[in-house]
């Protein structure tokens, strides 16, 4: 019997690829004493303008997947995958005098930014 490759939905398969980056991201990590994530209260207020670059980046990348003409799940999965593979290097590779560690909530407004994105196309694109 041959197996035959059925592809992924483009966003499921750039989620893989974003998880998948970071867990070997995370590997040599694990031989240091760092936690992976920020404590709650390091992360930052929800209105500070780090919070601001993720949401304006995410929907940025949004936008200008769907005007390249993918889908708008693939447009969220691109941009949810590079807020992943952010805060994978933020959590393993970003030096320590830099504030090391990577924060929930940086994920959290990487969708809400990337959900802005996909409404203001359907906006602009009536």
């Amino acid at each position: 019997m041959i197996h035959r490759f059925v592809p992924f939905a483009p966003f499921a398969r750039a989620l893989a690829l974003a998880a998948l980056a970071g867990l070997l991201l995370a590997v040599p990590r694990a031989t240091r004493a760092e936690p992976f994530l920020l404590p709650l209260e390091r992360e930052g207020s929800w209105t500070a303008s780090d919070k601001t670059l993720h949401f304006a980046g995410s929907a940025a990348l949004v936008l200008s997947a769907r005007a390249a003409g993918r889908r708008e799940e693939a447009s969220i999965g691109i941009a949810f995958g590079f807020g992943i593979l952010k805060e994978a290097y933020d959590g393993t590779l970003k030096p320590v005098r830099a504030g090391r560690g990577a924060s929930r909530k940086d994920l959290v407004v990487d969708l809400l930014g990337a959900a802005a994105g996909v409404f203001l196309f359907r906006a602009l694109d009536r």
